[in-house]
């Protein structure tokens, strides 16, 4: 999660905020939220306020989080797409579908927890 975090903060200026977090990473809102506290109260993430939306916290690195993105993340999402690159399309595919299933099943459970 941490990867994927800095993958989503490097695409936008403004930092990324929890829903556009979970779009890009198809996890739930409350998973990505206990990541997000945590890398904070680690000291690699910061949240403010949108320039345009004040209820809305966007999330930026703090210079330790881009110094773990240069060092971590990016490294494994080299070695990720490597990996990815042995399977066959019709593997890919197939492996694709069943997390989104998966995550999806998983969502639904989660939910049911919140209500």
């Amino acid at each position: 999660m941490r990867a994927a975090a800095c993958r989503c903060h490097r695409t936008c200026a403004d930092g990324a905020s929890q829903r556009e977090i979970c779009a890009y990473t198809l996890l739930p809102r409350q998973t990505v939220n206990n990541v997000i506290n945590a890398l904070a109260s680690q000291g690699l993430l910061r949240l403010e306020g949108s320039k345009h939306d004040k209820r809305v916290k966007r999330i930026h690195l703090t210079d330790e989080g881009e110094r773990y993105r240069h060092e971590v993340a990016t490294p494994v999402r080299k070695a990720e797409l490597q990996a990815m690159a042995t399977l066959e399309p019709d593997e890919r595919r197939a492996m694709i579908a069943y997390v989104d299933k998966f995550m999806n099943a998983l969502e639904r459970r989660i939910g049911g927890l919140e209500a």
